[in-house]
């Protein structure tokens, strides 16, 4: 399964809460609180260097970070995807570290959720923010 790195945790984004405009708009039926694969929506971050930032919670407490970037067809392709977005785990990984299959299994099953929703303007491919960004710290606070 594929895998985004992530930096210091220390990124400057914005929460989005419960109801919050952007949150509704970008991710539809996602908002914090949901349960969603054996894990709870945390945090949903404004875009930030063009992913949305989502933090979630696994039924045995560790929180972990996932990144809604548009979809390339040319890949690479994150652990799970729609039509129009990739889902990757921001672990620290180069895809080429297996991912936490409880995790793995929480980001297929929020691509689930979040099949019917259209790329937002703002996100980029993982390629596109790759180049975009070479030296960018993707990681958000996880509290």
């Amino acid at each position: 399964m594929a895998a985004v790195g992530v930096a210091a945790a220390g990124a400057a984004s914005f929460v989005l809460l419960p109801g919050d405009e952007v949150g509704v708009g970008a991710l539809g039926p996602v908002v914090v609180g949901d349960a969603i694969g054996g894990a709870t929506v945390v945090a949903i971050h404004k875009p930030y260097l063009g992913a949305i930032p989502i933090v979630m919670r696994s039924q045995s407490g560790a929180l972990f970070q996932v990144d809604v970037l548009a979809r390339d067809p040319a890949g690479p392709a994150g652990i799970a995807e729609t039509e129009t977005l990739s889902l990757f785990l921001a672990n620290q990984g180069d895809g080429a570290t297996a991912t936490d299959e409880t995790q793995g299994l929480c980001v297929m099953a929020l691509a689930g959720r979040l099949a019917e929703v259209e790329r937002a303007p703002e996100l980029l491919t993982l390629r596109e923010r790759t180049a975009k960004h070479p030296e960018g710290s993707f990681g958000v606070p996880l509290t």
